[in-house]
């Protein structure tokens, strides 16, 4: 009687089985699903992630995170999670799944918190980059990338640094710390870093995309003389013009013109009609600049400066330059020289004695694109075609300031021959070849 009982039992528990078997393969399609739910390592949900399979984008993550994959064929897959490219980062997690005769349920799948890339102490030529520290497991190294454009990734950009400390989250950059890349860090330049994070299987996130622009001059704090140059109006020359100063009635122009055909030109700048030309024999070929000293206009000859008399129309003093001069101004100080090495100097008009000598700033940031110089009293102002700040030099050559300028009104200025300066009074004049502008000069408040 029991072997019957229990002979009974085990039919019942078979039939049972093979009917909750047979519920189970009518509920499965026969076409399995993928389905997860991705998050950050610190809990988040990491919406709007990107999914892929053997590196083909199937979906993208919901608001909590959950995916689905819908009738995928059994087999070997690698599964790679991205969230999206964002100003905050973006963060990866691949791993191998097999997918089988059945949905496949994936446990939680996390993500690691993209590191958050920032910069400390920026100077003109030095800099240092600081990020949050890794809390993945499974890190193996940080890598360092800088490049030109924000559109950096490890197949563009230069790699600066490989870091396997987890704890060893700074990096000092210096100029010529990557000079293998064609460029250096320079002054006033602007420069792209991004710090990837790497596991075994390579690259799993990515800060975010950090845009750091160098000063321009170390010594700003101390500037004490801070202008900004306001645009008001301009007139047409005949030619390109090598050279214009301001006697305090009238501007005097020279053109570009070897043979000195139009001479020194005097010009009605309220009626802006020329009134008088002086032409002398022999010409003054090549001139770079001229100016007035209250008394005498000056011109640059290169390698001379001369003087001339202009009620007698003839020249008066000559000078040796030392060097060859492309722009000359005057002020209390004499007269002021700019040689095409970046040099400043003053020499005493009446004799031809050096006041004062003085290396432009702008040589000790590695350019030489001098092009104009102005002079006023106590101030020397000069101009480079690569900037939109000419520097202000006090009495003894020491950099004391800045006055800003926009220089992109429709003048291409790094393609100008010529661009001479003078003070004209209380304004400014900048003549780019053949274009006379004036500039206001606003003091910037702090």
């Amino acid at each position: 009687m029991n072997s019957i009982r229990s002979l009974l039992l085990l039919v019942l528990f078979i039939i049972i089985l093979s009917s909750c078997k047979k519920e189970d393969e009518e509920e499965f399609s026969g076409i399995p699903d993928i389905k997860g739910t991705v998050t950050f390592d610190n809990g988040s949900y990491a919406n709007n992630s990107r999914v892929f399979l053997n590196n083909s984008l199937k979906t993208t993550t919901s608001s909590d995170g959950s995916f689905i994959i819908k009738d995928v064929t059994q087999g070997n897959y690698e599964l790679k999670i991205a969230s999206d490219s964002t100003a905050d980062g973006y963060s990866e997690l691949i791993q191998d799944i097999v997918v089988e005769n059945r949905d496949l349920l994936l446990e939680i799948l996390r993500l690691p918190v993209p590191v958050k890339l920032e910069s400390r102490d920026i100077k003109s030529n030095s800099l240092n980059l600081i990020w949050s520290k890794c809390a993945a497991s499974d890190f193996r190294e940080y890598q360092i990338y800088i490049y030109s454009t924000a559109g950096l990734d490890e197949t563009t950009a230069t790699r600066l640094r490989i870091k396997t400390n987890i704890n060893d989250t700074s990096l000092s950059v210096k100029e010529g710390d990557f000079w293998w890349a064609g460029y250096t860090l320079s002054p006033g330049d602007t420069y792209y870093f991004r710090a990837f994070v790497m596991n075994s299987y390579g690259r799993m996130s990515g800060s975010n995309v950090l845009e750091v622009t160098t000063l321009l001059w170390d010594n700003a704090d101390n500037f004490t003389k801070n202008y900004e140059l306001l645009y008001e109006t301009a007139f047409f020359a005949q030619d390109k013009l090598a050279g214009i100063t301001w006697d305090g009635s009238y501007l005097w122009m020279y053109y570009d013109d070897p043979d000195n055909l139009n001479g020194f030109v005097k010009h009605d700048y309220n009626n802006n009609i020329p009134i008088d030309t002086i032409i002398l024999n022999p010409s003054l070929a090549n001139v770079h600049g001229i100016t007035w000293d209250g008394d005498h206009l000056w011109a640059s000859l290169g390698s001379t400066i001369k003087s001339i008399d202009i009620e007698n129309k003839s020249y008066d003093k000559s000078y040796s330059t030392g060097g060859y001069c492309i722009d000359v101004a005057s002020n209390n100080m004499g007269i002021v020289l700019l040689d095409s090495w970046n040099k400043v100097t003053c020499i005493n008009p009446e004799n031809g004695f050096i006041t004062v000598e003085a290396t432009s700033p702008l040589k000790k940031i590695g350019y030489s694109n001098e092009i104009g110089v102005a002079a006023r009293e106590g101030e020397i102002w000069i101009l480079n075609r690569c900037y939109d700040q000419i520097c202000i030099l006090d009495e003894e050559g020491t950099h004391v300031g800045v006055a800003e300028v926009d220089f992109l009104q429709g003048v291409p200025m790094y393609y100008c021959s010529y661009m001479p300066m003078c003070f004209m009074g209380d304004k400014l004049i900048i003549a780019p070849d053949s274009q006379v502008r004036i500039y206001s000069i606003k003091e910037k408040q702090d």
